[in-house]
């Protein structure tokens, strides 16, 4: 798809993004996990890696408007799955998204539970298998382990999923979800966890993914997260890595 001929400096300046539009949406979502999020999806797009975008659990598009950001600026499709229970799907256009939906991105909205949809039904919305996939909803362990299950159906050979509320411990059904989820061999694995998300890939990436992310995190030189992060893996790089199942993985805590 086309967009406008002058595009909006935020589709290109992550800072201003963040600063003056995701930060303005109702959510929860740390400014360092968003960024890392962006760093991850610019180098999916510098790569050319193909696939639509999925996010299970919208609410008011603060999440969803980071991958939004990315499908407008490579002419992919983006899916969102809510039950719009708590913010309607009139609201997003109207209010919290005017800012994305207003350069019409290719974007789908179910209003439905992600248990009541099937990875086939998914994938003939998405038209392809997905580069990238949110989970956030249901935050109760069987509806998360359901959510990774379609995620490990839909993903790409070389996308990303990311799980939102792993190790809160206001939401312990996500841990549990997870758990469950790899207490069998899958075909997901974890590469990195930022704040608050644990991010997978296919078990072939995880190494590339890593790379990407940890470059990710050491240019943001002046974070206060980054420079702790670098000063850990200089003293002692098993204090930046962790272990879930089997796999070894970034710990970007």
């Amino acid at each position: 798809m086309k967009l406008y001929r002058r595009a909006p400096q935020w589709l290109h300046d992550d800072k201003l993004f963040l600063e003056e539009y995701v930060a303005k949406v109702p959510g929860w979502l740390f400014d360092y996990t968003a960024a890392r999020t962006m760093d991850l999806l610019r180098w999916q797009e510098e790569q050319k890696k193909e696939g639509s975008l999925l996010e299970i659990g919208v609410f008011a598009g603060r999440y969803f408007s980071i991958l939004a950001r990315s499908a407008l600026r490579t002419g992919s499709r983006i899916v969102g799955v809510d039950t719009f229970q708590f913010v309607s799907e009139q609201e997003l256009p109207e209010q919290h998204l005017r800012f994305i939906l207003e350069l019409h991105p290719d974007v789908v909205f179910l209003a439905r539970p992600s248990i009541a949809v099937t990875a086939q039904t998914l994938l003939a919305v998405l038209e392809q298998p997905a580069r990238f996939i949110s989970i956030d909803g249901s935050h109760e362990a069987a509806d998360v382990h359901w959510d990774l299950r379609l995620a490990e159906e839909l993903l790409a050979p070389d996308g990303i999923v990311a799980v939102d509320d792993f190790l809160n411990p206001l939401t312990m059904g996500v841990g549990e979800g997870v758990h469950r989820f790899f207490s069998v061999p899958r075909a997901l694995a974890p590469f990195g966890y930022v704040v608050n998300k644990l991010f997978l890939c296919r078990p072939a990436c995880t190494q590339t993914y890593s790379k990407v992310l940890a470059q990710a995190v050491a240019d943001d030189a002046d974070h206060p997260r980054s420079i702790q992060f670098v000063a850990d893996q200089a003293a002692d790089p098993n204090r930046t890595r962790a272990r879930l199942w089997g796999h070894e993985f970034l710990n970007v805590h």
